[in-house]
């Protein structure tokens, strides 16, 4: 079943967020990733949760996504990440597909 990595972000320093993302969409496509959500317009429903921005990326697997969130690559970036957004990242299973 495919893996997921959610963000929620708060960017807090505009021009390191715009560095970051210049680099990450590389570091996704090199684990195996693609994003399936980016957008800092998301519309809150019910139970109070508005992200401010929020990013969905698919992985092949649980593990996949589990290694991306590990990876040099990805951990290499963490302290422009940090010094860019303030964020809480969920990593998931998805369900098997309905026959």
């Amino acid at each position: 079943m495919k893996g997921y990595v959610i963000v929620d972000t708060e960017i807090i320093d505009q021009e390191a967020y715009l560095e970051f993302l210049e680099r990450i969409p590389g570091v996704v496509e090199g684990q195996g990733g693609r994003f399936i959500v980016r957008t800092s317009d998301a519309e809150p429903v019910e139970g109070g949760w508005a992200p401010k921005r929020l990013v969905i990326m698919e992985f092949d697997s649980l593990e996949a996504a589990r290694n991306f969130v590990t990876s040099d690559e990805y951990t290499s970036q963490d302290e422009l990440r940090h010094r860019a957004a303030s964020a809480r990242i969920v990593v998931v299973e998805g369900v098997a597909p309905q026959a």
